[in-house]
């Protein structure tokens, strides 16, 4: 098959994908009572189009699959009425078509009927968005050098506020190209409703609300499942059989519900039902000891025995509360007895761009999304609670905390009366000491990399526009923070560590500054080199080196030769040496061994935390 007929195979399935869903939205509609004959007439399009461009591409099975939905749906058309009861043999041939023409997943609709389409790649899409993020960066910088002699003369003030603005409005539009509605995911979600419900003996209606809400892509190709695995608790846990619900004075239907909308920088996907709700006891758990969510999503925590009526709403919710809480969202749980439950999943709009309270704390930018600070205020009067430092605020005693220790990093004393940011979510507060406010910014988000993205507590980096990365925290790992760990007063065992210098070798700007990033912040002190002859004269300059840490590929001289290097010297042949490499092969390996590396680690494969465990064995502090 030639590659120009491959590309109308795709193109055939993706209009063949389209009208499936069409159609089984509209038997859904007829089987409820809903549709009419328009919903008949509009299967029979979409029925006779797929027959016909399958039989132009010689796919003869599913041509005749189409006319035999089509011979179904016209005899019901000439007598008038549609019985509910061919719904399901319909539905069934659809899903068999479905098979047929594009195998097991289903495109999604990828527009309204009649509305012109451009598909772009996703890659494509982030690449922009990159670019314009590294020109938005230069122009912040540029406007940093030029300083107040720029501002000083009036017609480059003038342009510079232009190009601000430019620059602006093609990053919200390059950030708009990257969300989709959340209709590209909802299509197949009354369907699987009306199979489970049918399951369950049960009669469950799906209203779906807010479609049309734009969410990140990247956040909607991961949430889809954990909407659904909501909706299916909803209906088997949640809502009752047909009698007992008119036994409690209910309709023998029961209702879900899928709402979105977008609260500022957020977006609320609300599901709630009408069913039983939670017992009056785990309410008042809930209210003693934190949230209902927290409780529902305790391991092993859904038994018929203690979830009384809703025996397996847990099952599964760890899952997604951790997974809403990695994209930098909340999961909220309200429930009634006897009137039902509402699940709420709180997420960013977009993981590109996020409005974040930039502060400092040893020398260190850190960022927090706006959406989880409470306020900000000056720490005077401290108080006690449970031997813990604590802020007395609005007749509540807040938890308070020296940012840097909660970090595990070695800083400097506060100084006095140190700013403090409170960050409020899953119904905690947390005050953070820290040495200064930086001020309120909307910033591109970095990916932290391959290297660092298993370490948790951070959401991303920016580059700010002096240059320097600013660390953006998950505010929910901080909340859950250890006790101890809670406090104003460095721990002591920390101090040794601080005295350990690290020399970072990647010639990439990112990576380099990442990794110096995390590591201050674990204690370390930190120098960088873009290449290995660099790092060599490097090697040679700083008096008290610990440790270098490399990347192989790198020009002017590449890892293992910097390597070989160190090894050459009789003043470092026992300085430790850790290659940090996305090259894994064993030829690569083997090579690093030869040379004399003390660890070799490949960035896909290891455990993110074992890196500085590594660091930390080699250098002995």
């Amino acid at each position: 098959m030639s590659a120009s007929d491959e590309e109308i195979h795709e193109l055939v399935r993706q209009e063949a994908g389209d009208c499936l869903q069409r159609m089984e939205t509209n038997l859904l509609a007829l089987e409820s009572g809903e549709g009419g004959s328009e919903a008949l007439d509009a299967i029979l399009r979409d029925a006779h189009s797929i027959k016909g461009s399958s039989a132009m591409v010689g796919w003869r099975e599913a041509a005749a699959l189409a006319h035999s939905i089509e011979e179904h749906v016209e005899e019901a058309r000439e007598k008038g009425s549609f019985p509910t009861e061919l719904a399901g043999p319909l539905l069934g041939e659809v899903d068999t078509l479905r098979q047929t023409i594009v195998g097991d997943s289903t495109p999604a609709p990828t527009a309204e009927l009649g509305a012109p389409t451009i598909r772009v790649a996703a890659s494509k899409v982030d690449r922009m968005l990159d670019v314009v993020g590294e020109t938005v960066l230069y122009h912040r910088r540029l406007e940093h050098v030029l300083g107040e002699s720029a501002r000083a003369d009036g017609a480059a003030a003038e342009q510079l506020d232009m190009g601000e603005r430019l620059l602006d409005n093609l990053q919200d539009s390059v950030v708009q190209m990257r969300t989709l509605p959340l209709s590209t995911i909802t299509t197949p979600f009354p369907r699987a409703i009306r199979d489970l419900a049918a399951e369950e003996g049960k009669e469950v209606e799906l209203e779906i609300s807010g479609a049309e809400t734009q969410l990140d892509r990247v956040i909607l190709e991961g949430i889809s499942e954990t909407i659904v695995h909501v909706l299916r608790n909803a209906v088997a846990h949640g809502v009752e059989a047909p009698d007992e619900r008119e036994s409690a004075a209910k309709p023998r239907v029961g209702r879900v519900e899928l709402r979105a909308e977008q609260r500022g920088g957020m977006v609320a996907v609300e599901i709630a039902d009408d069913g039983q709700g939670v017992s009056a006891e785990l309410i008042e758990r809930a209210e003693k000891e934190g949230s209902l969510a927290e409780i529902l999503a305790e391991t092993g925590f859904s038994t018929a025995e203690e979830v009384t009526g809703v025996a397996g709403r847990g099952v599964g919710l760890d899952a997604v509360k951790r997974h809403v809480e990695s994209l930098g969202g909340n999961l909220e749980l309200q429930s009634e007895p006897g009137r039902g439950t509402q699940v709420t999943l709180l997420l960013p709009l977009t993981l590109a761009l996020m409005r974040v309270l930039l502060f400092e704390r040893g020398g260190q930018p850190f960022g927090l999304p706006m959406a989880s600070i409470g306020r900000v205020v000056a720490v005077s009067d401290v108080t006690a609670l449970g031997n813990r430092p604590s802020l007395e605020l609005e007749g509540e005693a807040v938890p308070l905390s020296d940012l840097g220790l909660l970090l595990g990093a070695t800083v400097e004393d506060l100084p006095e009366q140190p700013p403090a940011v409170v960050i409020e979510s899953l119904g905690r507060r947390l005050a953070l000491a820290c040495d200064a406010l930086l001020g309120e910014e909307e910033v591109v988000i970095k990916s932290l990399g391959a290297l660092l993205a298993g370490v948790p507590g951070y959401l991303g980096a920016a580059i700010l526009g002096d240059g320097r990365i600013a660390l953006v925290l998950d505010p929910n790992h901080l909340l859950k923070a250890p006790r101890e760990a809670m406090a104003l007063n460095q721990a002591e065992e920390t101090t040794a560590r601080a005295a350990a210098q690290v020399l970072v070798v990647d010639d990439q700007f990112a990576a380099r500054e990442l990794q110096r990033s995390i590591l201050e912040t674990a204690g370390y002190r930190v120098q960088t080199a873009r290449d290995g002859r660099e790092a060599l004269r490097r090697v040679g300059e700083i008096g008290d080196l610990d440790l270098v840490m490399t990347d192989v590929q790198m020009p002017e001289m590449d890892g293992f030769e910097l390597l070989e290097a160190i090894r050459a010297e009789q003043a470092h042949s026992s300085l430790p040496v850790v290659i940090v490499t996305t090259l894994g092969d064993e030829v690569s390996r083997k090579r690093g061994a030869e040379a004399g590396a003390d660890a070799y680690i490949v960035k896909e494969e290891f455990d993110q935390q074992g890196l500085l465990e590594t660091i930390e064995r080699l250098v002995g502090r």
